[in-house]
């Protein structure tokens, strides 16, 4: 159809349709942009490696904004744990301080508080130094449960109700960055965590490995550690004129400590012995005094009162022997422990890489049986291990078992030596003395076996079976018509030491029906000087049950009268060391008269041990000596031939 001119669109229409199709097609471009700004917002969150620092986030939010509204200016706020407002992001370019000046007087007005509480965009004045048209936009930045900071931006021309649109986007983006930084503080704190759980997993990583490889008492290195040590320090040993000495150091009778004053008191000792070897030996001037490095010398706990040393790149074993001379002679005094003095002593034993193994076992066994070889020979000094020592240590190891086991298949029996006196002739006492009849070896010597019996503490067991064969035969020599004597039988150190002993003595006595005062108990001299209080409190006890008391081997334990007065004892045997010598030796006959003197004036009565020969006795007689016992009169005789002995027997 043909247009007429009185159909053509009049001017105006078609400016108006110019501007309509201009408004639809920046409409539509808007869209397309809060679209595509919509749908980069994920930019914000980042990933769970990069993008998570508050900056970051806030940045990526900015740009998603810019896009949609043009901000002269624009600020975000982070509020903080103590809930203050801090500006942590600024529009780029844009660094006029007005917009925080007047954010701080919104502030003070209390308008920033009030927008916090409304969930949209907040218009205010930019203030009066800005363009009319010109507005402050806020926007709290908040999840549904936390505020996390607030959005502040400055605009030109546009109103709250023109950028309608664009502010529901800016709504939009501000609330999923609240939520982004919600992500963010808590993979933060996730981090943290983190960092914290590694400190502490390593820290205790490590710690188990020092508790693996020292000793937690004193801190030193412990067995496994020293192990180590010495396996790594033999592989890469030097020169083959250097060595690497081991030396393994046990204190004596530190079981007593503990027994008397407690462990804790033992752990005590334990730890300042440590301190002063560390301060003494590790120091520089015994370092270079044996000339020695710092790095040469490993000192170690092995384990209760056992401590290692291993000194690497040793010249000469004179070096060694001083090295552990002065050891030895740094331990061995008083220590004061929990406001007691006790004295200690050690021992010592040496074995050297490579004359005395080519392995770390072997050399710490070959130590171990020098050390133990030193305490046989008094204890108190040290020993190189010899080849020897391992022949001695393996007899030993096998005369243990077979102890452990004679006891069970009755292989022990009990000897007697009678006592006589001099005075009526009569068989005063007999001492009982056990003997081991070893099912291969034959009659085996007590001096072979008993130390073992102590040290393993089967002394304990074989002590009460002693006890009860003795009360056997006292019934049989009644059942025989003969009177018996009294009974005298050895009580040893740790026997001594029992908690329990004066009950386990007593209830044997009521079983078989015996009177304790047909029992004499004898112990060493040695054996109560080691502990005088102990030893006085056990006296009494045994002594108000009506056990007689006897001091064996007097002479030998260096006991002061003071000590002697308050012992509740009847009898003082003379050691046989003492009168093996009389009357020829001047010293042992003074030594002698001393004690029968001392003894008579302490109206005590005395037994002189190991009478041999007439002069011997001719002497005692003459000194007012009570009671002889020795092979003058008869060595130890089985029970079998005891009666025969008591008929037979008479003196003068």
């Amino acid at each position: 159809m043909k247009m007429t001119k009185k159909d053509s669109p009049h001017p105006a229409e078609i400016d108006y349709l110019r501007e309509r199709v201009n408004y639809l097609e920046a409409a539509n471009q808007w869209h397309h942009y809060a679209m595509d700004v919509l749908a980069s917002m994920t930019s914000i969150f980042g990933d769970h490696r990069h993008n998570r620092d508050v900056e970051t986030i806030l940045k990526n939010a900015h740009d998603c904004i810019i896009r949609i509204l043009p901000f002269d200016d624009a600020g975000y706020y982070t509020v903080d744990d103590d809930s203050n407002f801090n500006i942590n992001y600024r529009q780029p370019g844009c660094t006029d301080p007005s917009l925080e000046t007047v954010v701080e007087q919104l502030i003070d007005q209390g308008t920033f508080a009030w927008a916090i509480n409304q969930n949209h965009p907040i218009c205010v004045s930019a203030g009066i130094d800005q363009p009319p048209d010109t507005h402050l936009i806020m926007h709290v930045i908040s999840t549904r449960t936390r505020v996390r900071g607030m959005f502040v931006g400055r605009i030109q021309g546009i109103t709250l109700k023109a950028g309608e649109a664009g502010l529901k986007i800016l709504s939009i983006v501000l609330f999923n960055t609240a939520y982004a930084l919600e992500s963010a503080a808590l993979y933060t704190l996730r981090e943290q965590q983190h960092q914290t759980l590694r400190k502490i997993t390593q820290r205790q990583s490590r710690e188990l490995v020092h508790q693996h490889s020292h000793d937690t008492l004193t801190g030193l290195p412990n067995r496994i550690l020293f192990n180590d040590r010495l396996s790594q320090l033999m592989q890469r040993r030097g020169t083959p004129e250097s060595h690497v000495a081991v030396i393994l150091m046990d204190l004596d009778h530190f079981k007593r400590v503990n027994d008397s004053l407690g462990h804790r008191a033992g752990d005590l000792l334990i730890r300042r012995l440590a301190n002063e070897m560390k301060s003494t030996f590790l120091s520089p001037e015994v370092i270079r005094r044996h000339h020695l490095e710092i790095t040469n010398v490993t000192l170690s706990r092995l384990g209760g009162d056992e401590f290692g040393i291993i000194l690497d790149n040793v010249a000469s074993l004179d070096l060694v022997a001083r090295f552990v001379q002065q050891l030895i002679e740094s331990i061995s005094r008083e220590h004061e422990v929990m406001d007691h003095q006790v004295f200690i002593t050690c021992s010592a034993g040496i074995s050297i890489h490579p004359f005395d193994g080519n392995d770390a076992d072997t050399l710490i066994k070959n130590a171990d049986a020098a050390m133990y070889e030193a305490k046989q020979r008094g204890r108190n000094l040290y020993q190189f291990y010899t080849q020897d020592l391992n022949s001695q240590t393996y007899r030993h190891l096998v005369l243990e078992n077979q102890l452990v086991k004679a006891l069970a298949r009755d292989e022990f029996d009990v000897y007697y030596q009678p006592q006589i006196s001099l005075r009526t002739g009569k068989i005063e006492a007999l001492e009982a003395l056990v003997r081991w009849h070893h099912p291969e070896k034959g009659l085996q010597n007590p001096a072979r076996f008993i130390p073992i019996a102590e040290d393993t503490g089967i002394i304990e067991g074989l002590g009460l079976w002693v006890l009860k064969r003795v009360c056997e035969d006292l019934h049989q020599l009644r059942n025989a018509g003969i009177e018996p004597p009294r009974m005298a039988i050895n009580l040893s150190a740790r026997q001594f030491r029992q908690a329990n002993l004066v009950e386990k003595y007593t209830a044997i006595l009521k079983e078989y029906d015996v009177s304790p005062c047909c029992i004499e108990l004898e112990l060493t001299e040695s054996t109560i000087m080691q502990d005088i209080h102990v030893a006085v409190d056990m006296f009494r006890q045994l002594h108000q049950l009506g056990f007689r008391l006897a001091v064996d081997d007097f002479g030998t334990g260096y006991s002061s009268l003071n000590n002697l007065k308050h012992f509740p004892i009847h009898t003082l045997k003379i050691d046989r060391s003492f009168v093996s010598d009389t009357p020829h030796d001047r010293d042992d006959t003074a030594i002698v008269t001393a004690i029968v003197a001392m003894a008579k004036g302490l109206d005590l009565e005395v037994v002189a041990e190991g009478v041999e020969n007439e002069e011997q006795l001719a002497f005692l007689k003459q000194l007012g000596c009570e009671l002889i016992q020795g092979y003058y009169f008869s060595e130890p005789l089985p029970f079998n031939t005891l009666c025969d002995y008591f008929e037979t027997f008479s003196y003068p």
